[in-house]
C-alpha cells in the first residue's frame, strides 16, 4: 500500500505545464517520424506517375510477337514501379506497425499529389490535352496503387506474429496485389473487347515473383528493422 501510494505521489509531480511540453514532444516526434517515412516512399509514386505511360517491354521476350499475352499490352514500368510501394509499406509495417504504415501511405500520397499538381501548373502553360492521361485511367491506377497498399501492410500486420518467418511478407504483398487487380483490369477493360482476364492473371503471375524476390532483401532487414516498442508485432 505504502509502495502504491508513493508512485501516486511522485506520478502526480507533473503539472499541466509539464504535460503539455511532454505531449507535444511526443507530438512533434511523431509527426516528423511519419514525413521522414513518407519522403521515403514518395520517390516512388513519383518516379511511377511519370512512366505510367511508358510500356514495359523487358519481359516480352518469353512471349510470341503478337501474342495478346505480352506485358507490354497491359503493364507499364510506372505499374511495376508502383509494385515497388506495398514492399515498402512492408518494411515500414515491420518497424512502426500497420497503423504508421497507414499514416505514412497516406501522407506520401499526398505529398505526392502536392508535387504532381504543383508541375501541372507550372507546365500548364505548355501543355494540351493531349498530354494528360484519360481520367477513368487516372482514377483506376490511383485505386487500385492505394489499395494494393493499404492491404499489403493491414495484411501483413495480421498475419505476422507467429509461424513461419516468410509468411507475413509474402502474404501480404500477394494480398495487395491480388485485390489491387481485381480493382484495376474490370474497372480499367470492362467492356472493352480486350483479354483482361488473362491480363489479370499474367499481372499477378509477374508481382508474385516480385513478392517472391522481395523475400531474401526482407529477410537480411528483419534485424536492422526490429518491431519498436510500443507499435506491436514480432
Amino acid at each position: 500500500m505504502d509502495n502504491a501510494t508513493a508512485v501516486e505521489k511522485h506520478a502526480s509531480r507533473e503539472t499541466a505545464l509539464e504535460r503539455l511540453g511532454r505531449q507535444s514532444g511526443e507530438f512533434a516526434t511523431a509527426i516528423s517520424r511519419m514525413v521522414v517515412l513518407a519522403l521515403i516512399l514518395t520517390p516512388v509514386l513519383l518516379l511511377s506517375f511519370l512512366t505510367v505511360d511508358l510500356p514495359l517491354r523487358s519481359l516480352d521476350r518469353f512471349w510470341a510477337p503478337d501474342a495478346p499475352m505480352r506485358p507490354s499490352n497491359w503493364l507499364a514500368i510506372g505499374g511495376f514501379i508502383m509494385a515497388l510501394a506495398p514492399l515498402v509499406g512492408i518494411l515500414i509495417t515491420r518497424r512502426y506497425g500497420g497503423d504508421e504504415a497507414s499514416r505514412v501511405i497516406t501522407a506520401a500520397w499526398g505529398v505526392a499529389a502536392v508535387a504532381v499538381f504543383a508541375e501541372l501548373s507550372y507546365l500548364a502553360p505548355v501543355l494540351t490535352a493531349a498530354d494528360f492521361p484519360p481520367v477513368r485511367f487516372t482514377v483506376v491506377f490511383v485505386a487500385s496503387a492505394m489499395a494494393a497498399q493499404y492491404i499489403a501492410v493491414n495484411a501483413y500486420d495480421v498475419a505476422r506474429g507467429g509461424g513461419k518467418w516468410w509468411r507475413a511478407p509474402l502474404y501480404g504483398a500477394l494480398a495487395g496485389y491480388f485485390f489491387a487487380g481485381l480493382i484495376y483490369f474490370p474497372a480499367m477493360f470492362w467492356g472493352a473487347g480486350a483479354p483482361w482476364l488473362h491480363w489479370l492473371v499474367g499481372d499477378f503471375a509477374i508481382k508474385a515473383a516480385l513478392a517472391f524476390a522481395f523475400l531474401p532483401i526482407y529477410a537480411i532487414l528483419r534485424k536492422p528493422l526490429r518491431p519498436k516498442g510500443g507499435f506491436g508485432g514480432i
